[in-house]
């Protein structure tokens, strides 16, 4: 099929980078593409820049901010679109994701889903081309703590009945439409029974592919119609960082590392063909995965969104999170973060704070 008959949108994770990586030059596009008109790159631009920290505390978790070269380090990846709908984009203040708009256009990307109220930035992206048209919308869920309703600020998810008005709009004006959405919770491997039936009916209401980021690790994927849902990509680069104090903020583990790239083909008349890449976060640096550890790791957390209802999935789902919550979390996340040695070490002090110290010390009378 000559190339002009078709659009091809690469769709990575989460990219923060906190780190100077400016020594190592820009990085080359994922997967060998070369973005040109009918060939882009989409991305979820997790860490705003800015001059300093939003001083107000959030609601959940710290603040951070993007090296001032991060741009830079993905400047070759452009043309392409960078979503911004996220719980931290306003960790800079509002001059913060000014900054970052600004920059991310000079570097010859389309921001999507954060500035100012009314703007259609804000809302959606349209990529024209000979070969069609695509509109690009882009949301944050209440769950991830964004900064609610600012202006300047994320586009924020209103509800299916919102959306159902938007997608009806863009129907009339686009050949596809692709939404990202910023939501759920983290670190756990399957999405919310409520992720689900926010992702059908988006479907039902004319979404061609839904992609998701936030939770850190790859998900599973589903088929709604005609409209594939990945619930996670994971991230593609999440720097690790320190506190003042030395103590990790942010502390990759190999889950953290696995990253799935979901390339679209879109041609007038035919669905959407998916392929799929998988890559490996290295130091400075991610690398197409020989191993293809994201998509073996697809493969077995897709399966119960593939055999389960979304009237029985709860009841399993309520089951797996209990097991996550007591023992899966500290084995495959903290364990791994802290070392073998401090991870035990931590776990024998809570032990003895448990069941040594709340004793009542025995005196004797005078």
């Amino acid at each position: 099929m000559n190339s002009l008959e078709k659009l091809r949108l690469l769709c990575l994770g989460d990219v923060a980078i906190c780190e100077d990586l400016s020594k190592q030059g820009s990085w080359q596009p994922p997967a060998g593409l070369k973005p040109d008109e009918n060939t882009q790159i989409l991305f979820n631009f997790e860490i705003p820049l800015g001059a300093q920290l939003n001083p107000l505390p959030r609601s959940s978790g710290p603040r951070f901010l993007a090296h001032p070269c991060a741009v830079e380090t993905v400047k070759r990846w452009a043309p392409g679109f960078v979503a911004l709908a996220n719980n931290h984009i306003l960790d800079g203040e509002a001059e913060g994701l000014i900054t970052t708009c600004e920059q991310l256009t000079r570097a010859g990307f389309k921001a999507v889903g954060a500035g100012f109220a009314g703007d259609q930035q804000r809302e959606a992206q349209i990529w024209e081309s000979r070969s069609g048209s695509l509109a690009i919308l882009n949301w944050v869920f209440p769950e991830t703590h964004p900064e609610w309703d600012q202006n300047p600020g994320p586009n924020c998810w209103k509800g299916l009945d919102y959306s159902r008005v938007l997608l009806s709009r863009y129907k009339k004006e686009v050949n596809w439409i692709v939404v990202v959405l910023h939501w759920s919770d983290e670190l756990f491997a399957f999405p919310r029974p409520q992720d689900r039936l926010i992702a059908k009916g988006l479907a039902e209401q004319g979404a061609d592919i839904i992609i998701g980021h936030h939770p850190h690790v790859v998900r599973g994927w589903e088929q709604f119609g005609n409209c594939p849902v990945f619930y996670s990509l994971g991230n593609f680069y999440f720097s690790d960082i320190r506190d003042e104090s030395g103590n990790w903020l942010v502390k990759e583990v190999q889950r953290n590392r696995e990253s799935l790239g979901v390339e679209i083909h879109f041609s007038k008349g035919g669905k959407p063909q998916i392929f799929l890449h998988s890559f490996w976060r290295v130091d400075g640096q991610t690398i197409s995965d020989p191993f293809h550890r994201a998509e073996r790791r697809l493969n077995v957390v897709s399966k119960p969104l593939q055999k389960l209802d979304i009237e029985v999935y709860p009841i399993w789902y309520q089951k797996k999170r209990q097991w996550f919550n007591r023992i899966g979390y500290r084995w495959h996340f903290r364990l791994h973060q802290l070392g073998f040695r401090q991870f035990f070490m931590t776990a024998a002090q809570k032990v003895r704070h448990t069941f040594i110290f709340p004793l009542k010390p025995q005196t004797r009378k005078p």
